[in-house]
């Protein structure tokens, strides 16, 4: 059994994933198998399976394609990749961001094997094709969130999906949400852990920004991003805390 499985749930992206690969291969840890799950319009052709098949000679047997006929919700993209997972971590990488040098991953797993959270994260680099910043947790952040992990509803301060590793427990993602999908996520598998978790401000992921991506769909259309802040809100009762309500009544006066 691999001690980490990468889960790479794709859409489109040749040259992101490629790139994605390429940091992969380049992993000095290597205790790892890679699943793709390719989120195909129907089910004859994809444009990204002869990429993945590249790397078959680097791989081997450790590389798991899957052809995911779309739904039109990431969220079932994204359990795709995880739902036969077979290693005791999960590596959750969109197919835009990359290893930021050959010690990531070995940096990650013993950042989550040194404690007993059920998920640990890193800081980035956020990277677009006119500038790069390092992004990582405050002090501050870091109090809020060990106060009481349900902070992340009024500040969502852990980060993109590729910035964490957590424990293989079998727990999904909710494919009814795009814009709080990762956010809620964390807060019920650290809720699950018992409220630990685990971080480094290194930027041990590059996360790439364009455009194109499901943030810049979600912030052009307000109507959803309210209504998801009003499902998780429901959902994780968060509704007996006058905290989380008036930042409810907040998000729902938002143009955004």
């Amino acid at each position: 059994m691999p001690k980490v499985s990468i889960c790479i749930p794709a859409y489109r992206d040749r040259d992101g994933l490629e790139r994605l690969f390429n940091s992969i291969v380049a992993q000095s840890f290597t205790d790892y198998e890679v699943i793709v799950s390719d989120d195909v319009t129907d089910n004859n052709s994809s444009s990204l399976e002869d990429i993945v098949n590249k790397y078959k000679g680097d791989l081997g047997d450790r590389l798991i394609y899957k052809k995911h006929i779309s739904t039109g919700r990431p969220g079932d993209n994204w359990n795709s990749s995880i739902e036969n997972a077979k290693g005791q971590y999960i590596k959750m990488m969109l197919h835009d961001d990359w290893f930021t040098d050959k010690d990531s991953l070995s940096e990650y797993v013993s950042l989550i094997e040194e404690s007993d959270a059920p998920l640990a994260f890193s800081g980035t680099w956020e990277v677009s094709a006119d500038w790069r910043y390092a992004r990582h947790i405050t002090d501050e952040d870091v109090l809020l969130i060990k106060q009481d992990i349900r902070n992340l509803y009024t500040k969502s301060v852990i980060g993109a999906p590729s910035a964490t590793i957590y424990r293989n427990n079998g727990r999904f993602y909710d494919p009814k949400l795009k814009w709080l999908i990762d956010m809620e996520f964390y807060i019920r598998q650290i809720r699950a852990g018992g409220g630990s978790f685990t971080y480094t401000n290194k930027p041990l992921m590059s996360i790439g920004r364009s455009d194109s991506q499901m943030t810049s769909y979600c912030l052009s259309h307000p109507n959803l991003v309210r209504k998801e802040y009003f499902y998780v809100y429901k959902k994780l009762g968060l509704k007996c805390e006058k905290k989380y309500t008036e930042y409810l009544k907040c998000q729902l006066k938002k143009p955004h």
